[in-house]
């Protein structure tokens, strides 16, 4: 026994149990599982109770009856609340359904336009951070600190009560510029309206995009058969834009359904004839000389506004759209009385509230032979382009035509595009930073300039280095659109909040805004990390 090594003996002791490494983590996996059971169980025993707790009348059945497969079923009943903005049509007499939509498609917009002028705002600044002047260098330093280091919803306190409120003007002194007017209303902004020959101008597009397509494959093949450059992007862009213009003429001058109603003692045919009407009026040659002869005098602004065109028509109307802008290009002065229903509108007519009725031709003609005078009415078909630009106006104490960004939609916008544009610069200056110096010698060696050196050298292997923690931003931006409620935007925690005090339920609508958060999510998700995948190094 004394002959057999020490080592020899060691190797054949057993590990104690307490000692050995697998069986410990053997153990602690079942620790695990069992520990993970009996929370889960707790926690499924918990919401049971509370459910129980809740009563029956939680999940009511459409039949009376109560059962957890009807949890949702009180969706379906009228929200009775209103919504001030909405990307879609909403009314308080639509479904929770319809009012949960809202306020997903209100969150959705503030996203989607909050991440690309924030990753313009981060991308400049951090381009701006790497400066070699001075003042530019700290002023986007300033603001990064700035931005950082406070609370997101102190600025948004500030942004929306004190900028906001506070500093801009009232309505009748809002600021003009050009045709954009800002006030306490909101932003006033001129919009483009589609009328009824919009459809026909698409077609006549994505024609021109088919034939942009094919002609680039065509000069592409002919490159690489004689050899010689034939300015591809030139003729592709031409060509394109020659089916365009094409299609806007063809598109609107075989449209025939905007019309206007108009007696025939007023000798109105067509649409050059209103200006004639108006100059007969007023007594003058012509109506560009409003202003001059109101300006000296031998014109009244009251005279001009008994001798406007009148028109009658319905509220939001493309074709109102259609004749005042035709109006305006032409220095007739007109006013507008609309209505929310064709049969109000040519009530007023009738009345001789108005010279002239405009709706759609159908509409037009409908009504004509309804009135007891239709044969002194005369349809006067209006002529129409693809697209007319709707302008804001003010009218009494607000605006009409055009589009409105409202303060509390610029707050939230603007307020998380500078709080997270900060964040983004940063990320942009370390993913500049992280190319190597080589690569900036050598495009400066080849003669670029800084901004091809940029364009073309650094931006894009710094994008291996940004997409990352940007992807963790534009979540960040997203979820924190929740904050939206600080500043009364109508998002969708603020409409699941007013569901929740509407209802007396609050564990489906918050299991919905759950949902919907993780969708939006996963999304932004999904679509960087394919771009990010994407234009990631192919190692050999």
């Amino acid at each position: 026994m004394s002959d057999i090594p020490s080592s020899s003996i060691r190797g054949n002791e057993r590990i104690p149990p307490w000692r050995d490494g697998r069986i410990i983590g053997i153990l602690l996996q079942i620790a695990f599982v069992i520990f993970f059971l009996f929370s889960a169980r707790w926690l499924l025993v918990n919401i049971n109770n509370n459910i129980i707790g809740l009563g029956e009348a939680q999940f009511i059945c459409r039949d009376g009856t109560s059962s957890l497969r009807c949890a949702f079923d009180f969706l379906s009943a009228d929200a009775q609340f209103d919504i001030q903005e909405s990307v879609i049509d909403y009314e308080p007499s639509d479904s929770f359904w319809r009012a949960i939509a809202v306020g997903a498609l209100n969150t959705m917009k503030i996203a989607f336009f909050g991440i690309i002028l924030t990753t313009i705002l981060g991308t400049i600044t951090g381009i701006a951070r790497l400066s070699p002047n001075w003042l530019v260098s700290n002023i986007a330093k300033w603001y990064i600190d700035l931005m950082r280091n406070t609370p997101l919803l102190l600025q948004l306190f500030f942004l929306y009560f004190v900028v906001f409120l506070v500093g801009l003007p009232l309505v009748g002194e809002a600021i003009q510029l050009g045709s954009v007017f800002v006030s306490q209303r909101g932003l006033n902004y001129p919009s483009l309206i589609p009328m009824s020959s919009f459809a026909t101008w698409v077609a006549f597009i994505v024609l021109g995009i088919v034939q942009a397509q094919l002609l680039w494959v065509i000069l592409g093949r002919r490159e690489e058969q004689t050899g010689q450059e034939s300015s591809r992007t030139f003729w592709v862009i031409l060509s394109f834009l020659i089916v365009v213009v094409i299609g806007w003429y063809v598109a609107g001058n075989n449209s025939n359904n905007e019309a206007m109603l108009v007696a025939r003692a007023d000798r109105v045919r067509e649409f050059d004839d209103i200006p004639a009407l108006i100059e007969r009026r007023l007594s003058i040659g012509d109506l560009s000389e409003i202003d001059d002869l109101i300006a000296t005098g031998e014109l009244t602004q009251e005279a001009v506004d008994e001798a406007q065109f009148a028109i009658c028509t319905l509220q939001d109307s493309p074709s109102e759209i259609n004749l005042t802008s035709q109006l305006r290009r032409a220095n007739v002065p007109f006013s507008v009385s609309r209505s929310d229903r064709a049969d109000q509108a040519i009530g007023e007519y009738a009345e001789d509230g108005c010279d002239a009725f405009v709706a759609t031709a159908a509409v037009v003609a409908a009504e004509r032979d309804l009135l007891e005078n239709s044969a002194d009415q005369l349809v006067v078909p209006l002529p129409e382009t693809p697209v007319r630009i709707s302008t804001p106006k003010l009218e009494g104490f607000n605006f009409v035509g055009g589009s409105k960004m409202s303060l509390e939609f610029s707050a939230i916008l603007f307020g998380l595009v500078l709080y997270t544009g900060a964040f983004v610069a940063e990320i942009v200056r370390a993913g500049i930073l992280s190319v190597s110096k080589g690569q900036t010698e050598a495009a400066r060696a080849l003669g670029l300039s800084e901004t091809q050196r940029l364009r073309l050298v650094v931006l894009p292997q710094a994008l291996r280095v940004i997409i990352p923690p940007l992807t963790s931003q534009y979540l960040n931006l997203t979820k924190n659109s929740s904050l939206a409620l600080a500043v009364l935007y109508p998002d969708l925690y603020r409409t699941i909040n007013t569901i929740i005090n509407q209802s007396g339920r609050a564990i489906q609508p918050i299991v919905i805004l759950a949902l919907t958060y993780l969708s939006f999510s996963l999304f932004i998700s999904f679509f960087l990390n394919w771009y990010n995948r994407r234009i990631a190094l192919v190692e050999r």
